[in-house]
């Protein structure tokens, strides 16, 4: 093989390669408001307790899974029922933790706004996240102080 082909050769698999880390990489790591709206997306509008327990830790999703029903999770666990709800991370209000030594624990502030029989209802959940085995996943809510 030719130096010229080497070359080409070269420049082309670097051309690829820059190309592909410039794109959208779907299975790269996810953020955790990403994670903790896909959780509660899972529990509101598809109604699948497994898919949720999925996006959860172990032990969270060990508790979601004794409720049995997504509708009993909504009630009691969560204590706000939806028949459809929008739900958005508020930026404002959350992120990653700025300690160092704790990279791998976050707190998301999630804003629901949906109806329920006919009613609107918005709510605001601090939704804390664990990193376990590189990916984020819902560890617990945080109580709410107002009620």
């Amino acid at each position: 093989m030719s130096l010229f082909k080497k070359i080409r050769i070269c420049l082309w698999l670097s051309a690829a390669l820059f190309l592909q880390s410039c794109g959208d990489n779907p299975l790269g790591p996810e953020q955790p408001g990403e994670v903790a709206i896909e959780f509660f997306d899972a529990i509101y509008n598809q109604q699948d307790l497994e898919a949720a327990a999925k996006l959860a830790t172990p032990q969270y999703g060990r508790i979601l899974k004794s409720y049995y029903t997504v509708e009993r999770v909504q009630k009691v666990l969560f204590n706000r029922r939806y028949d459809n709800v929008e739900i958005e991370e508020d930026n404002s209000m959350s992120g990653v933790s700025i300690i160092e030594s704790h990279d791998d624990k976050a707190y998301v502030t999630l804003m629901f706004d949906g109806q329920y029989n006919g009613e609107r209802f918005r709510d605001l959940k601090k939704v804390v996240m664990l990193k376990q085995q590189g990916k984020w996943r819902v560890d617990k809510l945080k109580a709410d102080v107002y009620r």
